[in-house]
């Protein structure tokens, strides 16, 4: 049983209330078309003209897709969308087309992924959600892990004293390392740098020298390729998670069983699994973040989408007046 896009629907209350104050009169959305996301789409639609795209196939939910529809909401490809005058975008995919073809694009980015890639443009206004407290702490160390525990609860595995590498202890690696640990796992951490590995330290976490014992390996560090199998050495039966914005898991060897969201590789004489293709696992495989994260979310991306009317040029950081109206109407709200 798949529970309704309705019941998402009705708790995402915030989005509700700031959908009706936007003031652009376009907006492009490129951000993995899940449940909340479509909520999102079709509040702004409301109010202003939505493009709705997708942003990886893999990550769509054809449910999401089909709840847009039957409200007149038809999603496209990215060269449809990338003329929109406003962007919402998410790892700076709609932003990385866009910029080829257009002198100029105005957007309001949501991950830090994708705020770097910006950073490397010169003709862009951006505004950076990840920036905040909102979405930097409340999401990324909060929010993130909840989806990893979702995807991690669908392949039916008994987690508590399993050992758990966790690959990067920034925002979203450290909130998922708490979370695992809480619930039993053995926890070690994995980070090239020397300040993080400290900080992971005094929080009570091993640090891991490879990979060799791990029964999960999850990617936490928004770098392309930071896990290449051919490169460590593996337990056998070890799982593959990524949980970052770009393709962290580069798999190696011969595909020998596929579990319809899991597959089996076998390389040298190691077995080992690799979660959903090594796309994001608590979108590709899990329903992603709960849903009173994303409403706060999706709320700042909202108001930061009139604040780009404002002059400025470069990628500036999430207003913070924005991240207070949000708080100062959730307080009134809880």
């Amino acid at each position: 049983m798949e529970i309704s896009v309705d019941w998402y629907y009705d708790r995402m209350k915030l989005v509700k209330i700031f959908a009706k104050e936007v003031e652009v009169d376009e907006v492009a959305v490129c951000i993995p078309l899940e449940y909340k996301t479509a909520v999102l789409i079709y509040e702004l639609s409301k109010h202003t003209n939505v493009i709705a795209t997708d942003f990886d196939g893999i990550l769509v939910k054809n449910e999401a897709v089909k709840w847009l529809e039957e409200k007149g909401i038809k999603v496209v490809n990215r060269k449809k969308a990338i003329n929109a005058k406003y962007f919402l975008d998410c790892a700076a995919v709609l932003s990385r087309v866009a910029v080829k073809k257009r002198e100029y694009i105005n957007v309001v980015e949501l991950t830090k992924t994708g705020e770097d890639w910006l950073r490397r443009f010169e003709n862009v206004k951006a505004i950076s959600v990840d920036s905040s407290t909102l979405k930097g702490i409340g999401e990324n160390v909060h929010g993130t892990a909840f989806g990893l525990l979702d995807a991690l609860m669908r392949l039916n595995l008994y987690l508590p004293g399993k050992e758990i590498v966790v690959i990067g202890f920034g925002r979203v690696g450290s909130g998922c390392a708490r979370l695992l640990r809480s619930i039993g796992c053995r926890v070690k951490v994995m980070d090239v740098s020397k300040v993080k590995q400290l900080e992971a330290i005094y929080e009570g976490f091993k640090i891991a020298e490879d990979l060799s014992s791990a029964d999960l390996v999850v990617t936490c560090t928004g770098a392309k390729g930071v896990l290449k199998v051919e490169e460590v050495e593996l337990k056998n039966g070890a799982i593959l998670l990524n949980l970052g914005a770009e393709m962290e898991i580069e798999p190696a060897g011969e595909l020998i069983a596929d579990y319809n969201g899991v597959k089996k590789y076998r390389y040298n004489e190691t077995e080992y699994y690799l979660v959903s293709d090594g796309y994001a696992a608590n979108l590709a495989l899990g329903n992603g973040t709960p849903i009173e994260i994303m409403d706060r979310t999706f709320s700042a991306a909202i108001l930061a989408l009139n604040y780009l009317k404002k002059d400025f040029k470069g990628v500036i950081s999430l207003p913070r007046e924005i991240e207070e109206r949000i708080a100062t109407t959730l307080a009134q709200m809880l």
